[in-house]
């Protein structure tokens, strides 16, 4: 963990399957604090500094389940304090006649 002018951030990160889609993620979260990383193995994937603040966690999760439901490839899997787990799709609202 980080700080950032004296309060904890939290690091989300967001495992990728390839590199390319590791870029287009990073792309998607262009507008958070986000890293492309990639492990000695050349696994990719992005980390986001987040700060304590609810609306910018739930803003970012936003944004990954955006980008999930538009890829329509699979759940990213995501990690945050310790944590893994899955984030879907949203399944489209039926519209209304």
């Amino acid at each position: 963990m980080c700080w950032l002018k004296g309060r904890e951030m939290q690091t989300l990160t967001v495992e990728a399957a390839t590199p390319d889609s590791a870029l287009a993620l990073y792309e998607a979260l262009s507008g958070f604090r986000a890293e492309l990383r990639a492990t000695e193995d050349e696994h990719s994937y992005v980390e986001v500094t987040l700060g304590q603040s609810d609306r910018e966690i739930v803003e970012v999760l936003n944004a990954i389940e955006d980008y999930v439901t538009h890829r329509a490839t699979g759940p990213a899997r995501v990690g945050l304090n310790g944590r893994k787990f899955a984030l879907h799709a949203v399944a489209p609202s039926p519209q209304a006649d």
